[in-house]
């Protein structure tokens, strides 16, 4: 009588695949490929071409309204301003405003990410395998980098050389590493115990941004009767309208930095000798951008402002509880879950004063210097809450589940126990559609 294994079929591996995905198939290779070195540099260039295009634009359309003004002039004030976005600064007559707009940063790094990842389409995909991500990302950054230097010598910045290098250097690098980012994260093994971290770092950051937008929203609110003020103060025409509000949304998330760190106690510089703070406001003169029409009343503050102290606390709870949630079934100790949530709280809070520092600057001069979070109060503000919420939620997430999790993950216990085949595989492809 057979025996079970003498029974045992052959196994054959089946393939479909369609006419027309195997024409785009043959059709992607044949189009022409290129070496990589020519054509990262390449796409790193045209992606901060690119963005100075879009601030070109944006000047000229304003240009228009005063044209009184000679070209030149115009598209240095451009160069200008697209180097603001690389935290260069930009000079404006005998000033220089080195408060960087973070919108227009981010834009420009969704920018070099996405016209990156178009133009590396023009070489080899085995090009970007494995070290070769490594490569075409540093050709990307070096090229983004070399056209920030052009920029700043045409554009009369040539004092502020090291920056712009640095500057470009970082949006570049950002955007081509954003574009190569599955390749790249390739490269790098988490150990197991760090795996979800970043998940929770990103929902910790997440809620801490949407507490400041709801303070905002607030803020603008109850200063609605001042902003109008200062509108009318300023009779822009419609363009000039337009271009407000445009500048305005290109310093949000400035905006939003600064009331993450007004919620965390650390309070907000808006010049020389003021501060805005849930417990205390003292302003002076402040810009004549309508936008400050919520700077409140100089006092003391009130229960309302109170109330919001204990947002870096929720923000703690939110990392620390993700961080729990995924960490390894394999890792139940009480010390592992402890660490995980307090490391996600410390995480958070970095960001929080890395983005406070990069959205202060100076608005002008005499007492418009030093705009933005108070970082010797942030620096304590921030860490401090957010480790005491990480730390909490981890432990009450192991006293509820983590302790009842198994000693191991099933799911990858199930995964070591598939029938793999004994015997080579056999592969056939069927076509489809094709007479």
């Amino acid at each position: 009588m057979p025996t079970r294994s003498e029974r045992r079929r052959s196994r054959v591996r089946l393939t479909v695949a369609e006419v027309e995905a195997a024409q785009e198939a043959e059709a992607a290779a044949a189009a022409p490929e290129f070496p990589l070195l020519p054509v990262a540099l390449i796409a790193g260039a045209a992606s901060a071409l690119a963005g100075w295009l879009l601030v070109a634009g944006l000047v000229m359309v304003g240009w228009f309204t005063a044209m009184a003004m000679p070209v030149p002039t115009a598209l240095g004030f451009a160069g200008q301003f697209w180097l603001a976005g690389h935290g260069v600064g930009a000079a404006i007559g005998s000033m220089v405003v080195t408060l960087t707009p973070l919108g227009l940063s981010a834009l420009f790094v969704l920018l070099a990410r996405t016209v990156t990842g178009l133009g590396l389409r023009a070489t080899s995909t085995e090009n970007l395998d494995g070290r070769g991500a490594l490569r075409a990302w540093a050709l990307a950054t070096a090229g983004y980098a070399l056209v920030t230097v052009v920029v700043a010598v045409a554009s009369g910045a040539g004092s502020r050389f090291v920056p712009a290098i640095v500057g470009g250097l970082v949006v570049g690098g950002l955007g081509a590493g954003w574009a190569l980012g599955r390749r790249l994260r390739a490269l790098v093994v988490l150990p197991a115990a760090l795996r979800g971290i970043g998940r929770a770092v990103l929902a910790g950051l997440g809620t801490m941004t949407a507490i400041a937008a709801v303070v905002l929203v607030v803020g603008l609110l109850r200063g609605s009767q001042q902003i109008s003020v200062i509108e009318e103060a300023l009779t822009p025409d419609a363009v000039g309208s337009w271009l407000l509000v445009a500048l305005q949304l290109l310093y949000l998330p400035n905006l939003l930095v600064w009331a993450s760190s007004w919620v965390l106690g650390a309070g907000i510089s808006v010049g020389v000798g003021s501060l805005v703070s849930p417990m205390l406001t003292t302003a002076g003169m402040l810009p004549a951008i309508p936008v400050f029409g919520a700077v409140p009343e100089p006092g003391p503050g009130g229960p309302w402002s109170y109330t919001w102290l204990i947002s870096g606390v929720v923000v703690g709870v939110v990392a620390g509880w993700v961080a729990a949630r995924t960490a390894p079934g394999a890792h139940r100790s009480l010390v592992v879950w402890l660490a995980r949530g307090v490391g996600a709280g410390l995480a958070v809070a970095v960001l929080v004063l890395v983005l406070a520092a990069l959205s202060r600057g100076d608005l002008g001069a005499a007492r418009l210097v030093g705009m933005g979070p108070v970082l010797l109060n942030l620096l304590w503000l921030a860490p401090l809450p957010m480790l005491v919420g990480g730390a909490g939620a981890a432990v009450v997430h192991w006293f509820t589940k983590g302790r009842h999790l198994p000693a191991s993950d099933p799911a990858e216990a199930a995964t070591e126990e598939i029938d793999l085949p004994t015997e080579p595989l056999d592969v056939d492809t069927v076509v489809i559609g094709q007479d």
